[in-house]
C-alpha cells in the first residue's frame, strides 16, 4: 500500500499553480474547480492506494515541432497531475544531487532548488545562463567546431525500467525507493498505456524525471574530458578539430543507444565551425532589434548644441526608454511582416518570436500593437503552426470592442470551417480556447456545429468549453448524449457545457449517466 500524505498534495498543488498546468496547452477550466474546492479533493486523494490505483487516460494531442514534424503531448487528468507532480517533488531533490554540479556550469535546464519544497525546479535565468556560456565558450581562442547533438524524440523514447532504476539507485531514504516504483511501474506505466517506454509530454514535472535520464551520459562526457553545455537533450561540444567533434559524438550516440534505446536526431546533429556556430546558433532574433546604445546615440544628435552643452549626463533616462520601446515595437512589426511576406516559407521562428516580445513592451504604441493583431489574424490560415502565440496574442488585448471581437471571431471561424484546409486539431484547439476565454466571444451555435462536425477528440474538448463560456441550453443539448462514450477530459468539457442544462434537468442527467469521480462531480 502506498498513500501520499495531504503536505505532499500541497505540495503538488502550490508547485501546479507556480509552474502551470501543462506546457504547450491552454490551461484546462476544471483546475479552477480544484482550487476552489481544494481541502476535500486533498483529503479523498489522501485516502487512494497508489499501488492499485488505476489513472484516467490522458488526451494525446500532436502539435508541430518544426516546420515539417511534431511531437505527442498528453494533457493528463487533474486528478493524475496531482498525483504525477507529488510523487517527483518526493524524488526531485535526490535526483538533483546526483546531477552534474551547478558550479561547473555545463548542465542548465531545471536544477532543483533542494531548499525549495514546493517547486519542482528554477527556471530563473536558467536560459540567459545558459546562452551567455557558450557565448564565452565560443570566443575562446582554442575553440575550432562545435558538435552539436539533439537526442531524438526524447521523452517518448524513455526506457520506464531504466527510469525506475536510476531514481531507485539516487534515492536516499526508503520513501524514495518506494516512490520509484508507484511513480513509474505504476502511474507512468498506466499512463502511457501500459507501453515499457515514454514518459508525458507537457507535465512539468517530466522535466525532472528527463534530466535524470542524462545522469550517467553527463558523468560519461566529463569522464572523456569532453568541453560540453547542455540545455535539455541539446548538446554543445567545443572541441580543437573536427576529428574530436566526430569522436564524440560517435561515442555520445553509441552510448546513448546502449545504456538507453536512444538515438541522435540525424537533422539536428551536426558539426559547425566556430564561425559557423556563431552566426547560426548564437546570432537572435534580439540583434535585429534597436539597442540602447543606438537610442543614445540617436537622441544626442537630436539634442541641439549637446556636445557643446555643460550637461554631461547625457539624455533624460525616461526619454531614452520611450524612445526604445517604440523603436523597438516598429522593429518587431517589421520583423513579422518580413516573416510573411513570402507565403511559402513563413518564418514560424521570427513570428513566434515577435508575437512574444510585443506585449511585453508597455511603451510600444497601442496602434501599432493594433495592425500587428490585423496583419496576424489576416494570415491566420498560414500560422496554424503557432496558433499557441497567436491566440496568446489575441487574447492579450482587453480593449476590444464588439466589433473588433466580431470581425476577430469571423475570420477564426472561417479558418476552423475551412473543408479544403482541415485545421489541425492542436491549432484548433488553440483557436477554440479564445472563444472559451469568455462569453464575449459569443458564437455558441457556429461552435456547437463545429462540434458536429469534428471526428477529433481535442476539437470536441475545446468546443464543449467554448459552449459552456457563452451557449445556452440548445447548444448544451447538442452535446450532452456524448457523455457516455467520451474519453475522461471530454466527459470533464461536457460536464462544464451542461451547465448551461436547467438545474432539473441537468440533475437528472447526471444520475441518468451515473456522472462519479472526485473532481466530476463537483463540476
Amino acid at each position: 500500500m502506498f498513500k501520499l500524505t495531504e503536505s505532499e498534495l500541497d505540495a503538488a498543488f502550490a508547485a501546479i499553480n507556480h509552474h502551470g498546468y501543462s506546457t504547450m496547452m491552454p490551461e484546462p477550466q476544471e483546475w479552477a474547480v480544484v482550487t476552489f474546492n481544494w481541502i476535500s479533493i486533498r483529503s479523498s486523494l489522501a485516502q487512494l492506494d497508489l499501488d492499485t490505483y488505476d489513472p484516467f487516460e490522458p488526451m494525446q494531442v500532436f502539435s508541430p515541432k518544426s516546420r515539417s514534424s511534431v511531437r505527442v503531448l498528453h494533457l493528463l487528468h487533474p486528478q493524475d497531475l496531482i498525483i504525477y507532480t507529488a510523487l517527483v517533488l518526493i524524488v526531485k531533490d535526490d535526483i538533483e544531487c546526483s546531477r552534474v554540479p551547478q558550479k561547473l556550469k555545463r548542465v542548465f535546464s531545471f536544477r532543483v532548488d533542494t531548499k525549495q519544497t514546493n517547486t519542482l525546479y528554477d527556471s530563473r535565468g536558467s536560459y540567459e545562463a545558459y546562452r551567455c556560456r557558450l557565448e564565452a565558450k565560443a570566443v575562446r581562442s582554442q575553440v575550432k567546431f562545435v558538435a552539436i547533438a539533439d537526442i531524438a524524440d526524447f521523452y517518448p523514447r524513455i526506457y520506464q525500467h531504466r527510469l525506475q532504476n536510476i531514481v531507485g539507485t539516487v534515492a536516499k531514504s526508503q520513501r524514495v525507493r518506494e516512490v520509484a516504483r508507484v511513480l513509474v511501474r505504476k502511474l507512468i506505466n498506466n499512463l502511457m498505456g501500459r507501453n515499457s517506454y515514454g514518459i508525458p509530454v507537457g507535465p512539468y514535472a517530466s522535466r525532472v524525471l528527463a534530466e535524470a535520464i542524462l545522469i550517467d551520459v553527463d558523468a560519461s562526457l566529463l569522464n572523456q574530458r569532453s568541453d560540453f553545455v547542455r540545455w535539455v537533450d541539446d548538446y554543445n561540444i567545443f572541441c580543437k578539430s573536427e576529428y574530436e567533434a566526430q569522436s564524440i559524438l560517435f561515442s555520445l550516440g553509441e552510448w546513448l543507444f546502449v545504456n538507453h534505446g536512444l538515438t541522435l536526431q540525424s537533422s539536428k546533429t551536426r558539426i559547425l565551425t566556430i564561425g559557423e556556430y556563431r552566426d547560426r546558433v548564437l546570432t537572435t532574433h534580439d540583434a535585429q532589434l534597436t539597442s540602447r546604445d543606438a537610442v543614445i546615440r540617436q537622441l544626442r544628435d537630436f539634442q541641439v548644441d549637446y556636445e557643446e552643452s555643460d550637461d554631461d549626463e547625457g539624455p533624460d533616462e525616461s526619454m531614452v526608454q520611450e524612445a526604445l520601446e517604440m523603436l523597438q515595437g516598429h522593429d518587431l512589426k517589421g520583423l513579422l511582416e518580413a516573416s510573411l511576406s513570402d507565403t511559402t516559407l513563413v518564418d514560424y521562428e521570427a513570428v513566434t518570436y515577435a508575437l512574444n516580445k510585443l506585449p511585453r513592451i508597455p511603451g510600444a504604441p497601442s496602434p501599432l500593437k493594433r495592425e500587428v493583431l490585423d496583419l496576424v489574424i489576416d494570415n491566420v490560415m498560414l500560422l496554424y503552426p503557432v496558433a499557441e502565440h497567436v491566440a496568446k496574442y489575441v487574447l492579450s488585448f482587453d480593449s476590444l470592442t464588439p466589433k473588433e471581437q466580431k470581425s476577430i471571431a469571423k475570420k477564426l471561424l472561417k479558418s476552423l470551417n475551412s473543408m479544403r484546409n482541415p485545421v489541425p486539431p492542436y491549432c484548433a484547439m488553440w483557436m477554440l480556447s479564445v472563444f472559451a476565454h469568455d462569453q464575449i466571444w459569443n458564437h455558441a451555435s457556429d461552435i456547437a456545429s463545429l462540434y458536429t462536425k469534428a471526428k477529433s477528440e481535442v476539437i470536441k474538448c475545446y468546443a464543449a468549453l467554448a459552449i459552456h463560456a457563452s451557449g445556452t441550453r440548445s447548444e448544451a443539448l447538442a452535446i450532452k448524449d456524448d457523455y457516455a462514450s467520451a474519453s475522461p477530459l471530454l466527459k470533464l468539457a461536457i460536464l462544464f457545457a451542461s451547465r448551461r442544462l436547467g438545474r432539473d434537468e441537468r440533475h437528472h442527467w447526471k444520475l441518468a449517466n451515473g456522472v462519479s469521480g472526485i473532481i466530476e462531480r463537483l463540476i
